[in-house]
């Protein structure tokens, strides 16, 4: 009996022990949900899908440019010498931070994290059930709103350098691509299939 006695006490001194942590934890994170209302994520979606839509934008405007100078090595070598530099240019002029996500990445820089793989999975699965993609906005740990839509491969000339080895792109070519990008994975896609996930970090208190 005191046994029996001793256990329901220790129980219930544990459980006293955790639960002010786990609920202050709890009411954190619902502090931190709270923040935004539907009306300030229907905003946020909106003003990503802008910035998003004027970065893809200029960075196929100077894709073409690199091509018609210099073919796909000109673009390859633009991808590599210049994207980020106009993505943070667009991203500093939006007071907002960006990046290409991708789970079959080419720059390091943009290997998805745990939270965005599980979240890529769940696009990948709506697209291969043929439901629509809609951007989301989803607060990360800090409490900053973060914009998410899926990065289409919606032109064709991208599988010249996203397409299957040896049918949508030649050896030099691929070797050009591994002499910039050695642990490149993003190859083997097919038209019409996701690429990846834009990525826009908003600063905390956006409305």
């Amino acid at each position: 009996m005191m046994k029996i006695l001793y256990l329901v006490v220790l129980m219930l001194s544990l459980a006293a022990c955790h639960s002010p942590s786990t609920n202050k934890q709890q009411t954190k994170e619902n502090q931190q949900h709270k923040t935004l209302t539907e009306s300030v994520k229907k905003h946020l979606i909106l003003e990503g899908a802008s910035i998003s839509k004027q970065l893809a934008i200029t960075l196929q405007k100077n894709l073409k440019s690199a091509i018609a100078k210099q073919s796909i090595g000109g673009a390859i070598e633009f991808c590599h010498g210049k994207a980020m530099h106009l993505t943070d240019s667009v991203a500093q002029a939006h007071h907002v931070t960006i990046r290409r996500s991708a789970k079959k990445y080419r720059n390091p820089f943009n290997q998805t994290s745990e939270f965005e793989s599980d979240l890529y999975k769940k696009y990948i699965l709506e697209w291969l059930s043929n439901k629509p993609l809609k951007p989301q906005i989803i607060q990360n740990e800090k409490g900053e709103p973060v914009y998410y839509s899926t990065i289409m491969l919606n032109k064709k000339v991208c599988l010249q350098c996203h397409g299957f080895s040896g049918k949508d792109m030649p050896s030099e070519r691929e070797a050009k691509i591994k002499k910039y990008y050695p642990h490149d994975l993003a190859i083997d896609f097919k038209f019409g299939q996701p690429r990846g996930m834009w990525v826009i970090t908003f600063p905390k208190g956006s409305k």
